[in-house]
């Protein structure tokens, strides 16, 4: 979204012309960059037409744009103030790259239970999991090697000394110069995995930059969540920072952490929510675990062709439970 779009945008909200879509692409826009204001905000209606007005007035000034007539402003409810806060936080330059004025950007996806591939424009190769994306610029020679990832990915990155290779998360940056990793980084796990394969990474959290590690071949930084149960590690605000060694050798990590490539679904010593979360990814299905206990069962293997009944099958000469399958949701009890 440039500023051209963010504008339009902007003006139909203030206008009350906005459809339901675009209603929650501005929530959208504003979920991925929080004001840091809090949740007691004031007035919304100056701030917004303040936004609305700086912005127009710039774009005018830079001939991209005719005189316009004043926004109209009218009280926006209590979510809404939000994501004008964030604007004004892109028009004071502390925001995100992700906002500032820059060509349309494009968009790889991989939908529920398919992976897909994509080459960017600077030569780099990216392996996208099952529902998943990767957002990035046109050109990336003149836009900057800034991509914005959501789910899981495999990078290959096409070395460039002079334009570091940067990937945004909703919680994390990773800063590269040339290498291959494999980098998970789903909104709704428990824990984000950056695994590194060559080469040498940079990992921050976004909101917190002075959290950062620096990953060696063979290194995985496990970042957990404080809510988990169990979670351990280094201090890191929100979560709990693990380096790990996954393997001895470069081809070792390869196997161990993108077998999801070749159409596998490898899983090692998870709880019951945590592998249904992956299943419901990879099968595009719903579950629903209805008895807590089950997550006293850990499991750990792998699936390559099987659907998911066989899959559920396999399951169940670990664990004791039976499941309904009613159109696309799963119901698992014992």
């Amino acid at each position: 979204m440039n500023d051209q779009q963010l504008l339009q945008l902007l003006d139909k909200y203030l206008r009350n012309e906005c459809t339901p879509e675009e209603k929650m692409l501005l929530e959208s826009w504003y979920e991925r960059y929080e004001s840091p204001l809090g949740d007691t905000a004031p007035d919304p209606a100056p701030r917004i037409s303040a936004v609305y007005d700086s912005i127009a007035a710039r774009l005018r000034e830079e001939g991209e744009m005719p005189a316009l007539e004043p926004a109209p402003v009218r009280r926006m409810a209590p979510r809404w103030w939000k994501a004008a806060a964030a604007a004004a936080l892109i028009l004071a330059g502390t925001a995100a790259f992700w906002f500032t004025r820059q060509p349309a950007m494009l968009v790889a996806t991989a939908p529920a239970g398919n992976s897909s591939f994509v080459e960017l424009p600077d030569g780099s190769r990216v392996w996208l999991n099952v529902r998943s994306s990767l957002e990035y610029a046109g050109d990336m020679r003149k836009n900057g090697r800034e991509v914005f990832l959501r789910g899981e990915g495999y990078f290959e990155v096409s070395p460039n000394q002079k334009q570091p290779f940067i990937i945004h998360t909703n919680d994390l940056s990773v800063q590269v110069l040339g290498t291959s990793f494999n980098l998970k980084a789903y909104d709704e796990d428990a824990a984000l995995e950056t695994t590194l394969v060559d080469g040498k990474i940079a990992v921050a959290l976004r909101n917190q930059p002075s959290q950062r590690q620096l990953l060696s071949p063979g290194q995985k930084l496990l970042l957990t969540r404080k809510a988990t149960p169990g979670a351990q590690g280094q201090d890191w605000g929100a979560f709990y920072a693990l380096l790990e060694n996954t393997a001895n050798t470069i081809k070792d990590t390869i196997v161990n952490e993108s077998l999801w490539r070749k159409g596998r679904l490898q899983f090692r010593d998870q709880s019951f929510t945590e592998l249904a979360k992956t299943m419901e990814r990879w099968y595009d299905k719903r579950i629903i675990i209805r008895d807590a206990s089950l997550n006293d069962n850990r499991f750990s293997g792998e699936f390559r062709k099987e659907d998911i009944t066989r899959a559920l099958k396999a399951l169940q000469l670990i664990a004791n439970f039976t499941y309904d399958m009613r159109g696309d949701t799963v119901f698992i009890q014992q």
